[in-house]
């Protein structure tokens, strides 16, 4: 299975306006939620196994994007799986974090911006991860596998 880091595909200008302490905008995120997007659909070619992408798809508009790499006729499924866990919590995790070009201070306008998904978005489930990380797995896993089994 080929896993891709969202990170790793904003473009020099995201990165750096976060480096500032920026939040990004919906139109800075665009272009890089269709280069993940199309990245996803090309490794697909590559690895019939599957793809796991790990991005901030805050807003449902960001998903739907996403969304388009899904080809039921081809048997290509897209499913998210959102990451719970308090404010407080999260700045703490990101402080924590070293050599990474996005700073605690963007936590809470991430917080701002998210739109959480609703009942009529069937493909997401929710993982609380306040827990210790191997009950995190475990229950990402169990969760992701009963999504896929629907």
């Amino acid at each position: 299975m080929t896993f891709i880091e969202g990170d790793d595909y904003h473009p020099k200008e995201n990165v750096e306006k976060m480096h500032r302490g920026e939040p990004l905008t919906d139109e800075d995120r665009w272009g890089w939620l269709d280069a993940l997007r199309d990245e996803a659909l090309k490794e697909l070619d590559r690895d019939l196994q599957g793809v796991i992408v790990t991005c901030s798809a805050l807003k449902r508009a960001y998903r739907d994007v996403l969304r388009g790499a899904s080809h039921p006729e081809k048997d290509i499924f897209v499913n998210f799986i959102t990451l719970h866990a308090s404010e407080e919590v999260l700045f703490d995790r990101v402080k924590n974090r070293h050599g990474h070009f996005a700073g605690a201070n963007l936590v809470h306008s991430q917080f701002q911006s998210l739109d959480p998904p609703q009942d009529d978005e069937p493909d997401v489930v929710g993982v609380d991860v306040e827990p210790p990380v191997e009950e995190v797995k475990k229950d990402a896993l169990r969760k992701l596998k009963e999504l896929i089994s629907r």
